[in-house]
């Protein structure tokens, strides 16, 4: 069974017996006896174990972890705020989370954490980090920046591989381990990071909001999404259907325009169609057998392009608003004009707090049942992290054990803070909306697309997909065919430039 399917099981699990969450688990805790307070007579009560810390005893001597973290504001989201946040308590509960998680690593590990923001935008970032690399430049040992930035870099080896370090522990789930393992463009080039330390990779990710009350209305039950997805059937066509069903010409004009109740609505065929695009989980190459080709000239492209044009041209969709912006999207959402609403993040719900009616919460559609699992995208200015190969190799223990903790440590702090504060999952919908959470959060498994789309000269996501459907076509193997000579060109210049960089590395 996948981690995937395990997952939906398990989130299942919590929606049908959240009294066990909050009564607590018995399971590995060791007995105690005590009196019964009524009959005198000694009962058996669990007290929880503690297992020991194994950096307890790490001691660095007051060394620094030097940081650089995007405090870029442009595209919605910002790295600095949960690397560094305000650098003192202030009252707000995410930030003083932050604080305190950087306290503890500090206390735990004898560090000091030199956090310096960077204002460098997706325009520019990738520049700007070369120019410290070929200056030789060694003031940082981490950049977290935009994840198509780093990606433009790692052709060149501008980082330290994280490739069995022996310390980054990717089967934690503080870790994005699938989608890290995903960014591995060639054996031995793992050299991006994603995980709950560089928590602008969950506040990022592109989520579907729904307005429950709506749905209730047309299906009688508001969990009728919710339940959907948890038994694994939220399919393109499960939603296809549904925003046609709930599409309403509420003016009674004849004509249905923007002002209407939509069932989908989003802002242009290109980046609103990207996280439906990766929900179809594409494997786009096939690097197993260490070369590397593309792999998505197959049906089930075919397929994806036809329900790409279905969705995005079918009868229950708003394509275009005339401001085209992310506010009016949310305004329009708000003013129940719409019943889906695509390309927001989830960081989005932060802004969410006035609206009145219930607000659901879901990963982007399957292409069908055969599909294993949810993927939840990134934008391709999600900040993520990398090692600077400026770092010294022997200071790599260091780097890597204090990113272990960190990320240990977002996970107990940071990331419960930012459900319940930043995102008000208690006020939202409780368990419910935290499971959603929960499933995009560990949907996070294939960001290749994002990241290396520009790298590959936009063959992947524009020309083969997104070109094509702004235009209505639904020929795939014609937009595969025009392009794949110009899209295997840029690829073997790509693998040239990795297969250089890694022999001079060695």
């Amino acid at each position: 069974m996948t981690n995937r399917r395990m997952l939906a099981l398990l989130l299942a699990g919590l929606l049908t017996a959240g009294a066990l969450t909050a009564c607590g688990s018995t399971e590995d805790k060791p007995e105690t006896n005590i009196p019964n307070a009524e009959n005198g007579e000694t009962v058996q009560e669990t007290e929880p174990e503690t297992e020991p810390d194994p950096f307890a005893d790490t001691d660095f001597g007051g060394q620094s972890l030097r940081i650089n973290s995007s405090n870029d504001f442009t595209d919605a989201t910002n790295a600095h705020r949960f690397i560094a946040g305000s650098g003192e308590m202030n009252g707000e509960i995410v930030n003083d989370a932050v604080y305190k998680r950087n306290e503890d690593v500090q206390e735990l590990l004898n560090i000091t954490l030199e956090i310096t923001p960077s204002e460098w935008m997706y325009s520019n970032a990738n520049t700007q980090i070369e120019k410290i690399v070929l200056a030789g430049d060694s003031q940082f040992d981490i950049v977290a920046n935009d994840i198509m930035c780093l990606a433009k870099l790692t052709p060149k080896a501008y980082f330290h591989s994280v490739k069995d370090t022996g310390i980054l522990d990717f089967d934690k789930s503080y870790w994005y381990g699938d989608a890290i393992r995903d960014l591995e463009f060639v054996p031995g080039a793992m050299y991006m990071l994603l995980g709950d330390y560089f928590t602008d990779s969950l506040a990022s990710a592109h989520v579907l909001y729904y307005n429950k009350s709506l749905i209730a209305d047309h299906m009688g039950d508001a969990a009728y999404v919710q339940n959907i997805i948890l038994d694994g059937k939220w399919t393109v066509d499960e939603m296809i259907t549904l925003t046609e069903e709930l599409t309403v010409d509420t003016n009674g004009d004849g004509t249905l325009a923007e002002g209407d109740q939509f069932g989908y609505t989003v802002i242009g065929a290109w980046g609103p169609m990207i996280p439906v695009l990766m929900g179809f989980d594409v494997q786009f190459i096939d690097n197993a057998d260490g070369t590397v080709k593309y792999c998505f000239n197959n049906e089930r492209s075919v397929k994806i392009l036809e329900k790409l044009n279905a969705l995005y041209w079918g009868n229950g969709t708003l394509p275009k608003t005339k401001k085209g912006d992310a506010d009016d999207l949310r305004q329009k959402f708000a003013n129940a004009e719409t019943v889906f609403v695509g390309y927001l993040r989830l960081c989005d719900l932060e802004e969410m707090r006035d609206i009145e009616f219930g607000v659901g919460l879901a990963p982007y559609p399957k292409l069908d049942l055969e599909q294993d699992g949810y993927v939840s995208s990134l934008h391709d200015t999600s900040e993520v992290g990398a090692v600077l190969v400026t770092t010294p190799e022997e200071q790599l223990p260091f780097v890597f054990t204090c990113l272990e903790v960190l990320g240990r440590e977002t996970s107990k702090t940071v990331i419960p803070a930012y459900y319940e504060d930043a995102l008000k999952v208690k006020y939202v919908g409780g368990a419910e909306d935290a499971a959603m959470i929960d499933l995009i959060h560990d949907s996070i498994t294939s960001p290749f697309a994002v990241a290396y789309n520009g790298v590959l000269g936009d063959f992947l996501l524009a020309k083969c997909f997104l070109t094509p459907l702004g235009a209505k076509q639904t020929d795939f193997a014609s937009a595969y065919a025009k392009n794949e000579a110009a899209g295997q060109k840029t690829l073997d210049k790509v693998l040239t430039e990795f297969e250089e960089s890694l022999a001079q590395a060695k």
